[in-house]
């Protein structure tokens, strides 16, 4: 309480001391709402990478694919999705086929995803799907389900038939848009179609790209990726079965080599920005020199001169990196930007930015402190005899 009601008092005087050079302050605070911004998004990269691994392991998703280079190329036989859901340990099992084309205009990329509606289901429902959505697909033999980022980059709307160009002489897919999948889940830049539709426009009925897999529980998904194995290992087509996170490892990990390069940069522009601080807050007491000489003189001791300098830095410290954290969370929250080659968003929460506004109060004492040392190393007499 008693920091409080210091801070108060010396309010007028401070804001005094900012108003006496504007421009001055105007740099300094953009200064640190750019210097946070950039630590802000730079800790929001690495709470994403956090997220994504921790919600993989969450799910206990795994992925049956052949084991073979080709990993998109449509060759493991569906059949194996009956056999894998007789395991023990497993709940469902949804064979997938990927068809990949161009969208709405020349050049652009779209995807389909060909599954069965009741067995992908018992993985979970994708987000934003209402009930009518549901049904359409399992009585409309063309219906799909797409995506909001995939309706946006190709201005589709639900209720439109659409087509999906084929490539490398494979045929075009025509469907009719029945439903939207919210925007953050994982299939928000798919169109979701029914696998027998699609096997019929393409043809290759029985193969598909991939088998999806959700184990009973987190903790046995590995025990259950060894047992696919093991059932398919002498068939014509064996399987190569991970869980998800064990999936989306190699681009964790090729992001983690450089987290503490990113967390460097970070620290970096802070430090820059406390250099940059301390010297407009120096500048200022330097200026008015005599003026803390006449305080001085009359009755303020040298703890409250101190505080009145360190109260100025604070205070454009504080609100400049208050203003840079939230500016990097409006940006980051709304998961509309995304990290290039990664096929996710950018997301932030609330306490990476409360973190990274409050590394703005150290900062700002410790900007200060010379400058106050410096107030107050003089006597009443030099300092009102003071000339630059």
């Amino acid at each position: 309480m008693k920091l409080f009601s210091e801070i108060a008092r010396q309010a007028p005087l401070v804001a005094r001391q900012l108003r006496r050079s504007p421009r001055r302050t105007a740099l300094t605070f953009l200064g640190l709402v750019i210097a946070f911004f950039l630590f802000t998004a730079l800790e929001s990269l690495l709470y994403t990478m956090s997220t994504v691994v921790a919600g993989a392991s969450r799910d206990a998703l795994l992925f049956t694919r052949a084991a073979d280079p080709d990993y998109w190329r449509a060759q493991l036989p569906a059949s194996y999705a009956e056999a894998i859901e007789e395991l023990p340990g497993v709940v469902a099992a949804s064979p997938v086929r990927f068809f990949f084309g161009t969208g709405r205009t020349e050049g652009s990329f779209a995807v389909a995803m060909g599954i069965e509606p009741s067995a992908h289901l018992k993985l979970g429902i994708p987000d934003g799907v209402t009930g009518s959505e549901l049904r359409a697909l399992f009585v409309e033999r063309d219906a799909a389900l797409v995506g909001e980022r995939l309706l946006e980059d190709n201005g589709w709307k639900v209720g439109d038939r659409v087509t999906i160009g084929g490539r490398q002489r494979k045929p075009d897919l025509t469907f009719t848009i029945r439903g939207d999948i919210a925007r953050g889940d994982r299939l928000d830049r798919v169109a979701v179609v029914r696998l027998d539709y699609l096997q019929e426009v393409l043809g290759g009925g029985g193969r598909v790209t991939f088998i999806q897999v959700r184990a009973r529980e987190a903790g046995i998904a590995p025990a259950v990726a060894d047992a696919i194995d093991r059932r398919f290992a002498n068939y014509t087509m064996p399987t190569q079965t991970v869980t998800e996170k064990a999936h989306i490892a190699p681009f964790i990990a090729s992001l983690s080599d450089a987290r503490d390069g990113l967390r460097l940069v970070g620290y970096l522009a802070l430090g820059v920005t406390l250099l940059v601080v301390a010297n407009s807050v120096a500048v200022g007491v330097r200026e008015r020199t005599r003026e803390i000489g006449t305080l001085r003189a009359m009755g303020y001791g040298r703890a409250r001169v101190v505080s009145l300098v360190l109260c100025e830095a604070l205070a454009v410290a504080v609100v400049g990196g208050t203003f840079g954290a939230l500016a990097a969370y409006a940006l980051f929250a709304t998961g509309r930007v995304e990290i290039p080659g990664a096929g996710f968003a950018y997301r932030s929460d609330v306490s990476v930015v409360v973190r990274a506004a409050l590394l703005s109060i150290p900062l700002g004492l410790v900007a200060g402190a010379q400058p106050a040392w410096s107030a107050v190393r003089m006597t009443i007499s030099d300092a009102l005899r003071y000339t630059e």
